[in-house]
């Protein structure tokens, strides 16, 4: 028993002696895990900027309205498109908020493709109206359409571009006309006397002055209205023409006129002479129907005796 003690003691101490004295380099790395050289082990390449090209980057691709995200290595926001089975040409517009020549990363990129269609359409083609004679009032005109018109028919070739569901642009690029319009044509009857059916007197207050002396049963005051009145309305021109409205010795409304003496043309001097005092001694208003005139022979001669 006291044998088996020693030996125990022995076996002890032996074991602290070897375990004190084992190599504690073996129970710790000798070398380093990755020593300085990894990235050549790793890329092949010792260049800084090179190593960073080929980070990944997070972009957001919106292609007409259907938006996918995606980690790329690709150097450019194109590169990164054609990477990711997007087509890329002439028919598609692309917008990013990265720079086109550097692919930044968290870029948007929107795709805007444009497509175009070939449509035809037929539209009604409009007919000329062709309006034939002349009226100096047409309220009392009559139109008579002498050729009804017919509208014509055409078709049109539309190029239209749509960029995702909107148009665009759009052109014509082909028109065919189908059937042809045919005009209308309209004949105007109505007053149409001309200057040139009465003789040609022109700006004459001689002669005029001399007719209402010599040829028109009138007293002193009537004449001397008449006198004053052509004088300043035409210049004493019976064939006054230049007014787009008022005609004649007298300056008068051309509808006034035919409807109350349709037969009489309203350029013969002698005939408004004739048709204005009969006005005059049937009640009409000088300041009315003359009214600047009349303002300035009050002016000169005062008012007329039987409208006082």
């Amino acid at each position: 028993m006291k044998l088996a003690k020693v030996f125990g003691l022995i076996f002890s101490i032996v074991l602290f002696l070897l375990l004190n004295s084992f190599d504690k380099r073996y129970l710790q790395p000798s070398v380093p895990v990755l020593n300085s050289n990894w990235s050549n082990i790793v890329f092949g390449i010792d260049n800084d900027e090179s190593v960073a090209q080929l980070q990944l980057k997070y972009i957001t691709v919106d292609n007409d309205g259907d938006i996918q995200h995606f980690l790329t290595s690709a150097p450019t926001p194109i590169d990164a498109l054609i990477e990711n089975g997007y087509s890329v040409s002439n028919m598609n517009r692309v917008i990013t908020t990265s720079p086109l020549n550097v692919l930044t990363n968290n870029a948007y990129i929107i795709i805007q493709t444009y497509r175009t269609t070939l449509e035809d359409i037929t539209i009604a083609v409009p007919f000329e109206r062709i309006t034939q004679g002349n009226s100096l009032c047409q309220t009392l005109s009559k139109k008579i359409v002498a050729q009804q018109g017919v509208l014509g028919v055409m078709t049109q070739t539309f190029k239209k571009t749509y960029q995702g569901g909107d148009l665009v642009a759009s052109e014509i690029i082909n028109q065919n006309i189908l059937k042809t319009p045919v005009k209308e044509i309209v004949i105007l009857e109505g007053p149409d006397d001309d200057p040139s059916e009465v003789p040609q007197i022109g700006y004459n207050c001689p002669y005029w002055e001399s007719y209402i002396d010599n040829n028109v049963t009138a007293n002193d005051e009537e004449k001397q209205w008449l006198k004053f009145t052509m004088r300043w309305e035409s210049g004493c021109n019976a064939e006054s023409n230049k007014n787009s409205y008022y005609k004649g010795l007298f300056q008068w409304d051309p509808c006034l006129w035919y409807e109350q003496f349709p037969n009489d043309n309203i350029f013969d001097g002698k005939a408004q002479i004739k048709r204005t005092l009969e006005k005059l001694r049937k009640g009409a208003r000088p300041q009315y129907m003359w009214p600047a005139v009349y303002k300035k022979y009050v002016a000169k001669y005062g008012e007329l005796s039987w409208l006082k």
